[in-house]
């Protein structure tokens, strides 16, 4: 999957969880969970929706871009 922006710390932020318990939920370190709020970094399919259901919000509303991507732009 390619490079895609993201939701993650708005919604993160908006909902009350904290990197450390994203990252926990992930296993990755907190680091990591910064990495991937603050870069458009590369993600897989299963990191995704692991995300998106641990924020309980549909995968779209986290990674707005996989609509572009579906639907070919």
């Amino acid at each position: 999957m390619g490079e895609l922006k993201n939701n993650i710390k708005k919604i993160r932020m908006t909902e009350n969880i904290s990197q450390k318990q994203l990252a926990k939920h992930l296993k990755v370190t907190q680091q990591a969970v910064s990495y991937m709020e603050n870069t458009e970094a590369n993600l897989s399919i299963k990191r995704m929706k692991k995300i998106a259901n641990f924020l309980n919000k549909d995968l779209i509303e986290v990674f707005p871009e996989l609509k572009q991507t579906s639907t070919g732009g």
